[in-house]
C-alpha cells in the first residue's frame, strides 16, 4: 500500500490550510512507514514470544508501544474491544 498509494493534488487543494506538495507527502509517508516497519520487525525479532494481533494497553486501557513501556499488557481483539466491527447492509 505504501508504495502504490496515490495522493491526488486536487484533493489536497480542497484542504486549503497551506500549500501541500504531493511528492513531499508521499516521500514522508514512505519514510514513516519504513521506520515503523523496521521497528516492528526489530521488536518481533527481540521478543519472539510476544502475541500477534493484539494491542498493548496500560492499566487504564490506553494503548502504547510495548518497546517503550514493558508494563503494558496484551489486549486481545473482541467485539466492543479495541478493533472495529464491520456490519453488513441489511435489506
Amino acid at each position: 500500500m505504501k508504495r502504490f498509494a496515490r495522493i491526488n493534488p486536487t484533493e489536497l487543494d480542497k484542504i486549503k490550510s497551506r500549500a501541500l506538495d504531493p511528492v513531499a507527502l508521499k516521500m514522508a509517508w514512505i519514510e514513516m512507514s519504513d521506520a515503523a516497519e523496521a521497528e516492528m520487525i526489530r521488536v518481533a525479532d527481540e521478543h519472539p514470544d510476544l502475541p500477534i494481533g493484539v494491542a498493548f494497553v496500560n492499566s487504564h486501557g490506553k494503548p502504547g508501544w510495548i518497546n517503550e513501556d514493558p508494563s503494558l499488557r496484551p489486549h486481545t481483539p473482541s467485539v466492543r474491544g479495541c478493533w472495529p466491527t464491520v456490519h453488513g447492509l441489511r435489506q
